[in-house]
């Protein structure tokens, strides 16, 4: 921990007590400051901030870009040195003096005050003061006390939105999920709904939406002559939102966007963030469906060689008729095909989309379809030839409708557009998430068949950004996480089920406060709010209390610990929540638009103990849903646990985003348990320590459904494969979530985007890879069986590992080893900027 020094300590009572008195000052039994990236996760994230710079002075301090990076600037931390007018001088504390490329031999940069903010809540039991006095006000003093030691002691965290909001006499909001309506499918309704889609997210919150409501490709437009240019670039230009606003003062936004898999565009959605050429290139050449071919043509665009990429090219091959050997294969091949050709194929509009998370909504329909191998319809209203009568209609009801299957049933007509094999569509899914890690997959069938929102009569439309919170029109929810680390007896290595009980209690009666607390922005979040009264408890800590225990993560054993502990906090959670309604009443929708007898048969509180059932039906609930599992990326990384249900990516490993690129993280888990158990090193740690990537990716989906049992809303889980994963293997784990129950998935195999979040190491190795001969035999691709390739498949633009190689080249010149990145004279040696081959002058 950071030991401040008693002058700074004063500095910040004083500017507390002067200008922020709804701040509380630092008292002598504090003493959480965190260390390293934990420290600077609070710092900027969580704590109240003078924005005004009012009372900016030596000695203070304060946070920075330290390294401006188009993706991941990175910030740092330091104190005031000087001030001259609007320009800052800064002492940077050592941990990031590596990162700032102008600091002088001092240890300072120079920066403008708009680059700066001061924080005012140097210490985590300020943040947790301001919550509990501001969620408890209307409390008893026992409960702020509660609530302040809960969450000062870091049993009970708070997402971001509330630690960063609650009681800071701003209009952020303390919701970290929203989803919107389905889109009205007009220009207007375009517009009003990306109006609101910037209002949430200008204020904090993470937004969902389906697109599934608007009309395909070159529909007629007739009220200005002309045809649509389709959903998926109308939702383009919705996520290109996410770029503009800047969240609620501390983070950019966040965006979920889906389509229906009935839906006719939905072949130019799946396509639309794939990133790799080869696997474009590999689709039109193999696959035989023509909607995929043209999509997949669409997404490419053709580059003609200049004169230095001939004469690199011809070298390459000159070169390896004279040495065989020198060169690869696939460089060799890529050369023949480029020369041959011409030219190269790079990504066309590499940025689309790129401001959402993208899943496909799933439903049961199409998954029988893959399971049967029958042929899908791709279909929508037949709006194009609707009678004016049945325009008005489609005009009043559809976006509240927004299902094509429901909308047909009900009589209207609807058009089918195309037909595709169901595992044609399926595989393109697979391909697309095993070579670009999107789209992921939302189950929306599973959804709303296991939704409580089926007790009053209101049905899923779409998740928040992360998928952990399936959500109905205008739905909102908080979150918090109960620090699961913390619940565990060290010496004897089981579970503190009084005290796990306990917490539950304290958080779901803070999580009820909030949604009182909070500012509303948009008279229909309040209305659905205040109906239903979402709450969304989750968790953090789950690896740290599997090793406390002495259980491996993923192993039989650990399971059945796992759904005896997230059966224990349903079960407290729901009994909590009818005992608020007691005394406070029960949400308002379940009176109003629904019965207590609906909620209790619906699916999934059908599931819970009967004397829950019982007390629901005597005494109602407070809260029409209870459980989530968020990721907690930023809060878990705080505290030093893993975050939500994952097991630790590395118990040391890097992370980037807000704060820098390639920020070190080191599990304190590591030394607390070698300090617990003498004679145990970092190189004999027992097989508890077993990463994300260690572990098969169907133990990582077996947790998921088993958890998903126990929870209300849904899961916010990764699936990490190993590089080289296959297409077939993508599709089994796919599957086994599908059979499984989970409401959605996604897949990550490492290395299969060009920059990630988490890596284990600072290398940037070759992130694309070519199509194996299993996904080629999976899609049904006919193999040449000499070669055991692909008939007519092609090696255009093919990228080598990275490797060393003696290459006359000056220079500017295009790298000959991956055909991407330029040639530059580096500490002596001529480097590639994109692959970092060193390709030394002068054979």
């Amino acid at each position: 921990m950071v030991k401040y020094n008693k002058e700074l300590i004063n500095k910040i009572n004083g500017d507390i007590k002067t200008a922020f008195p709804h701040l509380f000052p630092i008292t002598k039994e504090m003493s959480k400051t965190f260390d390293g990236v934990s420290r600077l996760v609070m710092l900027d994230r969580y704590t109240q901030k003078d924005l005004t710079l009012d009372s900016l002075s030596i000695g203070d301090i304060v946070i920075t870009i330290v390294k401006n990076d188009p993706k991941f600037p990175a910030r740092g931390i330091g104190n005031v040195v000087d001030i001259n007018g609007d320009t800052v001088r800064i002492k940077l504390e050592e941990d990031y003096l590596g990162a700032a490329e102008d600091a002088d031999k001092e240890g300072c940069i120079s920066r403008n005050k708009r680059q700066l903010d001061k924080p005012l809540e140097l210490y985590f039991e300020q943040i947790a003061m301001r919550l509990a006095h501001h969620l408890g006000e209307d409390e008893t003093k026992e409960t702020i006390e509660a609530f302040y030691h809960e969450v000062s002691t870091l049993n009970l965290v708070p997402a971001g939105r509330v630690l960063f909001g609650a009681g800071s006499n701003t209009n952020v909001t303390y919701f970290n999920c929203f989803v919107m309506p389905f889109i009205h499918d007009s220009r207007g309704g375009i517009s009003d709904h990306r109006k609101q889609v910037m209002e949430i997210m200008s204020r904090g919150g993470g937004v969902g939406t389906n697109g599934s409501t608007l009309r395909p490709k070159n529909s007629l437009a007739k009220g200005v002559n002309g045809k649509s240019s389709g959903a998926v670039s109308w939702l383009h230009d919705l996520s290109e939102l996410t770029h503009l606003v800047e969240q609620g003062g501390s983070r950019r936004g966040a965006q979920m966007i889906m389509m229906a898999d009935w839906h006719p565009d939905i072949v130019e959605f799946i396509i639309s963030k794939m990133q790799n050429p080869k696997i474009l290139q590999f689709l039109i050449e193999n696959i035989k469906d023509d909607s995929i071919i043209q999509a997949a043509k669409n997404k490419l665009k053709f580059v003609p060689l200049t004169e230095s990429e001939i004469q690199i090219n011809e070298y390459i091959l000159e070169q390896s008729r004279l040495t065989p050997g020198i060169f690869s294969k696939s460089i060799v091949d890529s050369s023949f095909e480029i020369i041959n050709k011409g030219g190269r194929y790079e990504v066309n509009n590499p940025d689309f989309l790129t401001g959402a998370n993208i899943s496909v909504a799933i439903t049961k329909n199409f998954m029988d379809a893959v399971e049967a191998d029958a042929i899908y319809e791709l279909k929508f209203p037949d709006v194009d030839s609707y009678s004016g009568e049945e325009k008005e209609s489609y005009d009043a009801k559809w976006m509240d409708i927004g299902d094509v299957r429901e909308w047909e049933k009900l009589g209207y007509r609807v058009k089918t557009y195309r037909t595709i094999r169901a595992k044609d569509l399926w595989n393109l899914i697979n391909v697309c998430a095993t070579y670009s890690a999107e789209p992921g997959i939302f189950f929306i069938d599973n959804a709303n068949e296991m939704t409580n929102a089926q007790g009053y009569n209101q049905k899923v439309v779409c998740t928040n950004p992360c998928g952990e919170q399936p959500l109905a029109p205008y739905s909102v929810c908080n979150l918090a996480a109960i620090n699961l680390a913390n619940m565990v007896n060290r010496d004897k290595g089981v579970v503190d089920w009084d005290k796990l009980q306990n917490t539950i209690k304290v958080a779901i009666r803070m999580q009820d406060n909030v949604i009182d607390k909070t500012h509303y922005f948009l008279d229909e979040n309040r209305e659905q709010a205040l109906g239903e009264r979402r709450i969304g408890l989750g968790i953090m800590g789950l690896h740290d209390l599997l090793i406390w225990t002495n259980l491996r993560y993923g192993s039989k054993e650990s399971n059945v610990l796992v759904d005896k502990l997230f059966k224990f906090i349903a079960v407290n959670a729901y009994g909590t929540s009818i005992e608020i309604a007691k005394n406070k009443g029960s949400f308002p929708f379940l009176e109003s638009q629904g019965s207590r007898e609906k909620l209790v048969n619906s699916g999934y509180i059908s599931k819970l103990p009967e004397n829950i059932k019982k007390d629901i039906m005597k005494y109602g609930i407070r809260n029409s849903h209870l459980l989530t599992i968020a990721p907690t990326g930023s809060t878990g990384t705080m505290v030093g646990v893993s975050t939500g249900l994952e097991p630790y990516f590395g118990f040391s490993y890097f992370r980037s985003g807000r704060l820098g690129k390639f920020i070190e993280v080191n599990a304190p888990i590591v030394e607390e348990y070698i300090n617990l158990h003498p004679g145990i090193t970092k190189s004999t740690l027992p097989d508890t320590f077993i990463s994300a990537m260690e572990l098969a990716p169907e133990e990582h989906v077996d947790i998921q459904c088993i958890i998903q049992n126990w929870v209300d809303s849904s899961i916010s889980k990764t699936v990490n494969a190993p590089k080289g994963y296959s297409v077939e293997e993508v599709e089994q784990v796919y599957m086994r979530l599908y059979k499984g129950g989970a409401k959605g998935g996604t897949v990550y195999v490492d290395g299969s985007r060009d920059s990630q979040v988490l890596t284990l190491s600072k290398d940037e190795d070759d992130k694309f890879t070519t199509p194996k001969q299993v996904d080629i035999v999976e899609l049904g691709v006919e193999l040449d069986e000499e070669k055991k390739e692909p008939k007519a498949a092609k090696t255009v633009g093919l990228r080598s590992d990275r490797q060393d190689r003696n290459i006359g080249v000056e220079p500017g010149d295009i790298c000959p080893i991956c055909l991407e990145g330029t040639v530059e004279n580096i500490g002596g040696c001529h480097t590639c900027t994109n692959c970092n081959a060193q390709l030394k002058c002068g054979l």
